[in-house]
């Protein structure tokens, strides 16, 4: 542990090629997919190292896609099935392997690999971002409400010195490792209890400087291909999303209706039997 927190100290000051996300920024428009898939496989081991969470998938890539879990042997098995502009949550473990495949029977590009994930710890790296202004939020410790939705997540300081860890509300930061006193050092873990969709940075504990920003984001699924992206645009359009919610709407109902009819039919039967005892 000694040379690993003396490695990581030596690369204080240097900066790390970082996603456009890692400094609040918009990703890159034409993000790649992967070219093939890797042989990532699932490790969950005996503890996992966070709480089981959720996974939150969008599909934005204009096709229907199945979502696959990866097992330690590297086979796949299909745990969903995702059409067009819709979002599913699929609970996962820290450690596992999650891949993603257009669903395009008889096309060429059927079972083409789009987003391939692991499930993990998040690497605090100094990604050389703009600098924000600090804005302390000046309140005593967060206490989660009872019944809030738990999405844990846990930070790992790859920045080379210590840290402090805050959380952002977008208008001010409040600190969620007051804990650690010094600071998260080098190498330390921090794990937190959260939910999907907020927002946290990393910033020197000596400076305030920010390293980087992390949310805890939709995985999104994107077209790999320019047909599969103008089929992207047109299933994104305010009109289609609309319409396939509409229709999403209109099947439950439909499901509702028909176990409506079966309950009547049964009490019908049941009169009938009474009637004729």
């Amino acid at each position: 542990m000694c040379v690993l927190i003396t490695l990581l100290a030596a690369a204080a000051g240097s900066t790390a090629r970082c996603e456009p996300t890692a400094c609040g920024q918009a990703p890159a428009a034409s993000a790649s997919c992967p070219l093939a898939a890797s042989s990532a496989t699932s490790d969950v081991g005996p503890q996992p190292t966070v709480q089981p969470s959720n996974l939150y998938f969008f599909n934005a890539a204009g096709v229907p896609v199945t979502i696959s879990y990866v097992a330690k042997d590297g086979s796949e098995t299909t745990r969903a099935r995702l059409a067009p502009g819709l979002r599913r949550l699929l609970p996962s473990l820290s450690g596992e392997v999650w891949r993603v495949r257009a669903l395009r029977p008889g096309h060429p590009l059927d079972q083409q690999l789009l987003l391939e994930h692991r499930v993990g710890i998040v690497q605090i790296k100094d990604c050389d971002c703009p600098q924000p202004e600090f804005v302390d939020c000046q309140k005593p410790p967060f206490r989660r409400p009872p019944g809030t939705p738990n999405d844990p997540v846990a930070f790992e300081n790859h920045a080379g010195a210590p840290l402090d860890l805050f959380y952002w509300n977008g208008t001010c930061e409040e600190m969620i490792s007051w804990d650690a006193v010094g600071g998260v050092q080098p190498a330390q873990r921090k794990p937190i209890q959260s939910t999907h969709g907020h927002t946290f940075r990393a910033r020197s504990a000596a400076s305030r400087h920010l390293l980087m920003q992390h949310t805890l984001a939709d995985l999104v699924i994107r077209p790999c291909d320019d047909e599969t992206r103008r089929a992207a645009v047109r299933a994104a359009s305010p009109r289609a999303i609309a319409l396939r919610r509409a229709t999403a709407d209109l099947e439950q109902e439909q499901e509702e209706l028909r176990a409506q009819l079966e309950a009547a039919l049964a009490a019908l039967a049941a009169a009938r039997r009474a009637a004729n005892a």
